[in-house]
């Protein structure tokens, strides 16, 4: 009997902190900690949760930030004043295990080439808090001005890749919660330009060449420095 005992409180132990960690898990991976990473995107693809980004104490890269493309006004010159500049942002796998998930957005028309400002100028406050709408083109002349899109490959090596571009987005989300001046300035002189945004979404992504073979992503929060690279 005693033995019969002792079984069944191991069992219930090990059922206890096997259900814990599986919670824990996917409570860690929904709600995790700002402040534990440098820059991230998480939330849970077709209900599988998922956290792409690099942690703060880390001391080896699991994920470069991707920013690229960002200062290039090459479009104003052919395009005065129809052109606009897209900022894109997001994160890729480090290129060791480089056949692993990559995720960016792309944040369409932010800058117009007929503003008196110069982009440069004006890039601290494109991206206010606000909700955003989804582009249906990331045309960088007759794209959605003001809008964004998102894109996603299981396997950043694969020419196959998701989008918010190709579908429906009915009841989705793409949410800026905080946007902060990270531009350094030293005397005189501006060393780099840079706004930290953090945000909420959720949204379906649709592969490209198939429109049927849809993504669903819920619970997503992100946080990425956009640089004027």
């Amino acid at each position: 009997m005693k033995k019969l005992l002792l079984l069944s409180s191991a069992f219930c132990c090990v059922l206890f902190f096997s259900c814990s960690s599986s919670d824990d898990s996917n409570s860690s991976s929904n709600n995790i900690n700002s402040d534990d990473y440098l820059y991230f995107i998480s939330g849970k693809i077709n209900g599988e949760p998922f956290v792409y980004g690099q942690l703060r104490e880390a001391t080896t890269v699991d994920y470069y930030l991707s920013n690229f493309g960002n200062s290039i006004t090459t479009d104003c010159a052919y395009y005065p004043d129809t052109g606009g500049l897209n900022y894109a942002t997001g994160v890729y796998p480090d290129f060791e295990n480089e056949a692993r998930p990559s995720f960016y957005f792309d944040f369409v028309r932010f800058y117009l080439c007929g503003s008196e400002d110069s982009a440069a100028e004006m890039f601290n406050d494109a991206f206010p808090v606000s909700y955003y709408d989804f582009a249906t083109s990331n045309d960088d002349v007759s794209g959605s001005t003001g809008d964004i899109s998102a894109h996603f490959r299981f396997d950043a090596t694969s020419f196959y890749f998701y989008s918010t571009l190709d579908g429906d987005q009915s009841g989705s989300v793409f949410e800026i919660t905080s946007s902060t001046n990270e531009t350094v300035v030293f005397g005189s002189q501006t060393l780099s330009i840079s706004q930290l945004l953090e945000g909420n979404f959720s949204f379906k992504l649709y592969n490209t060449e198939d429109p049927s073979d849809i993504v669903e992503v819920t619970e997503g929060q992100f946080k990425l420095p956009m640089d004027f690279d």
